[in-house]
């Protein structure tokens, strides 16, 4: 049963790495500035949160697409910085990255944000004593649980007892 939930996190894992790193093999085309602005999102707990919004049009293989993704997943943040994120494009001409197997999902930047890696080491966080384990479980080769756990255990004390 292990073993069937470490298979089925590590695909949920590769699944998840795939999906939100994918855009580096995207092709890249020459797209227009159609608006810019920032957009209040919510609310939360006294905390303004803002959207920077850029729409755009673009061709690929002669058909026309608008977008306003910016990044391959949601951003909001504090309005200075979606703001400076809108500043950075003063042209009205923009390189747009698109899926070539989908031309109409497309993004401006084709780069990290804090967020994304945030999740990728929260994720591999999770997964990496799944797998340890499940290496220790089929090769037989490695420390014990007990071991594991009374280094973890001082590590813990040592970290929190000062």
């Amino acid at each position: 049963m292990f073993v069937a939930y470490v298979l089925f996190a590590s695909a949920l894992t590769m699944f998840v790495i795939y999906k939100y790193f994918r855009f580096f093999f995207w092709r890249k085309t020459e797209g227009e500035i159609l608006d810019k602005r920032v957009e209040r999102v919510k609310e939360i707990i006294k905390y303004e949160t803002y959207n920077p919004v850029i729409e755009y049009k673009y061709q690929v293989d002669g058909k026309e697409y608008i977008s306003n993704r910016i990044f391959i997943t949601p951003f909001e943040s504090d309005y200075n910085t979606a703001e400076k994120i809108i500043n950075d494009f003063n042209d009205k001409k923009v390189v747009v990255y698109y899926n070539p197997l989908n031309p109409s999902e497309s993004i401006l930047k084709r780069n990290l944000h804090a967020g994304m890696v945030v999740m990728l080491i929260a994720l591999i966080g999770i997964m990496l004593p799944f797998l340890y384990q499940a290496f220790v479980e089929v090769t037989g080769i490695g420390t014990s649980k007990e071991d594991i756990a009374f280094f973890v255990r001082n590590l813990l004390h040592s970290l929190f007892d000062n």
